[in-house]
Formats: C-alpha cells, sequence, structure tokens
C-alpha cells in the first residue's frame, strides 16, 4: 500500500513540476508601416524584403509562426521549448494589404493585424473587403487597437486610465473597435494591442476578466518566456528599418540566454 501511494505521489509531483516548467521561447516582432518606398523608411516603416529577411531567418532558426490567439489557446505541453514567432502589426495600413499579406502567403507565416476601428476605410488604411478576406485565409488575425483612443496624445493617456470615471469609457472605446471587427469579419476579436504601449494593471485586467480577451501587448521591448500566462501584456521588439535581419535575430536570441 506504501509503495503505491509512493508511486501516486511521484506522478502527482511528475505532473505539477511539467506544468510549472513548460514554457515556449516567444519572440514577438512589431512592425506599423510595410513599403518598397526607401524614402519613408524609418523607425517604423520598412520594406517587404526586410519583412521577407525576418521570417527566412527566424523560420530558418526554428522558429514556428503563430497569431497571438493561437498562441494564448495553445496546449503548453504542445509548444513546451519551441520557440514562437509572433509577427504583429499596428494600426492597419493599406499597404499591409498590398505588402504584407502575399508576404505571408508566399512564406506561410501568420500575423496578427491590430486595427484601429474608426480607421476602417479610411484613406491610407485597410478596407472592410480587405480586412474581411485576410481574416478567413488563415493567415491573419485581426485584433483590437481601440477606436477613438489611439486617436488620444500619449501624455493624456495616464490622467485618463488612472481616472475612476474614465473606466468605464476606455472599456466602451475597445468594445466599440470590436464591435467593428465582428461586423466586418464575423470574427469576435480577443487578442489586444495597447495603443503607443501604454497601459494600467486594472484596465489590462478588465479588458480581459470582463471583454473576454485573451492576450494583450504593450511596446515594452523584449522577449517572452510564456508559460501560458498572458494575464500581463507580452513584451515585443520594434522592427526598425536601420537594422538588419541578422541584427534582429541575434537581439532576440541574446536576450533568450
Amino acid at each position: 500500500m506504501k509503495k503505491i501511494i509512493a508511486v501516486f505521489a511521484a506522478v502527482i509531483i511528475m505532473t505539477s513540476s511539467s506544468q510549472v516548467f513548460a514554457a515556449a521561447n516567444v519572440a514577438a516582432l512589431m512592425y506599423h508601416s510595410v513599403t518598397s518606398d526607401e524614402a519613408r523608411w524609418s523607425d517604423y516603416t520598412v520594406s517587404p524584403d526586410m519583412l521577407a529577411a525576418d521570417i527566412e531567418i527566424f523560420k530558418a532558426n526554428g522558429y514556428i509562426p503563430m497569431t497571438a490567439a493561437e498562441l494564448a489557446s495553445e496546449d503548453m505541453s504542445a509548444i513546451d521549448g519551441k520557440k514562437i514567432l509572433l509577427l504583429t502589426f499596428d494600426d492597419g495600413y493599406s499597404n499591409f494589404y498590398t505588402d504584407v499579406f502575399p508576404v505571408l502567403k508566399r512564406y506561410d507565416a501568420k500575423a496578427t493585424m491590430y486595427i484601429i476601428g474608426s480607421y476602417v476605410n479610411r484613406y491610407g488604411y485597410l478596407t472592410s473587403d480587405e480586412i474581411n478576406e485576410m481574416a478567413h485565409s488563415g493567415l491573419v488575425e485581426i485584433g483590437n487597437h481601440t477606436n477613438a483612443i489611439h486617436q488620444t496624445p500619449k501624455a493624456l493617456l495616464e490622467g485618463i486610465y488612472t481616472n475612476p470615471n474614465s473606466f468605464y469609457d476606455v472599456l466602451t472605446d475597445i468594445q466599440n473597435s470590436a464591435d467593428i471587427i465582428k461586423n466586418v469579419t464575423g470574427i469576435t476579436p480577443v487578442s489586444l494591442s495597447w495603443p503607443y504601449g501604454y497601459y494600467t494593471s486594472e484596465l489590462d485586467g478588465a479588458v480581459k476578466n470582463s471583454l473576454g480577451y485573451t492576450i494583450s501587448f504593450s511596446t515594452d521591448y523584449g522577449v517572452n518566456r510564456f508559460t501560458g500566462n498572458s494575464s500581463v501584456p507580452l513584451k515585443r521588439m520594434n522592427r526598425e528599418s536601420s537594422a538588419s535581419s541578422q541584427e534582429v535575430f541575434e537581439r532576440a536570441d541574446k536576450m533568450f540566454r
């Protein structure tokens, strides 16, 4: 009897240990605009060739491209010890459809596009038809980047986010953007990119607990040792045009050591 109990206890300990230590290395790259117009390349604008090179080098080194929603819902036992690449794009520029989507199809790579609900169909931004097509392509997740909040200067967000009287307004704005995404795609978004990367723990928790989001992102520079816990926004690495794909990869690799 004692032997049976000891074996049972050992199984429990081994199971618990595997759950505690199951983790994946997640590199989330943050892009904004992508264009072949060299004059526009900057800290927030890169070329399609740069994006392609990023995908090539990360995949060559064993990284698996996933969407944010896939990562949040993944069984950790399936990705334990794996390397995950999240290609995230903010704002919903029209060149995502013309310059990014073809690259994703060429490399069979997945990405998450965070759109500003109120910018849909605006000049220079994605149209409803483009968003709907990509959302059902199997390659692109459409995430939420808020509705009107993104038009608020970052300097004012702290006062808004920490004001109890504005708490409901912020959640309503996020829901308004979600409604637009749902109306366009038929899919309710479950991931959020905070504008300018700014957030409070209280708001982020409310978005997940009250609005049903499973994962969110800041702009804090870094990589993530992901254990399945997405209660805190994940870090991202801004992709600037001045760095080569090799440099970007080496930065990520160094941070995981």
